[in-house]
């Protein structure tokens, strides 16, 4: 099988960052395309604004996704020079987000962080990526998160 088409899961975290490394770099080494998405920037806390404070809805959802573009913007030109890029930031739980997306674009890869949750914390938060490599039809390349 030939990678051309690697979707890339980000968020600021230094977990996520160090797979957009990983993403971009294994892209670069075989002539692949890439799609990264910022998987947390319009969670429905970022977009529905304050009105008291004179923030509405439309506002704090055009701020939301002017935000996650530049910082998608800021990746690629970090770590993805000389690689086809396109860019998402979804609406939705990350999980069915990260799929659809790898249905629609037709991925050959996901790259995605591991935060290292454990105990209760992995518990009630759950592990974004076992959840994708439990029910992704694509090879997930998990990056560790660093000790």
């Amino acid at each position: 099988m030939k990678y051309e088409r690697i979707l890339i899961v980000a968020d600021d975290s230094p977990s996520a960052i160090k797979a957009v490394k990983y993403g971009f770099e294994l892209a670069r080494q075989l002539g692949a395309k890439v799609k990264i998405g910022l998987i947390d920037a319009l969670e429905p806390a970022k977009t529905e604004g304050n009105v008291d404070a004179g923030i509405f809805p439309d506002d704090a959802e055009n701020t939301a996704k002017k935000d996650a573009e530049k910082f998608l913007h800021g990746l690629a030109k970090d770590y993805g020079k000389g690689v086809e890029t396109e860019y998402f930031a979804p609406e939705g739980e990350v999980h069915d987000v990260v799929l659809q997306m790898a249905r629609e674009w037709d991925a050959h890869l996901i790259v995605a962080g591991t935060h290292g949750r454990k105990g209760l914390n992995r518990l009630l938060e759950g592990s974004i990526a076992e959840g994708i490599l439990r029910d992704s039809q694509v090879p997930l390349f998990i990056v560790p998160m660093d000790k």
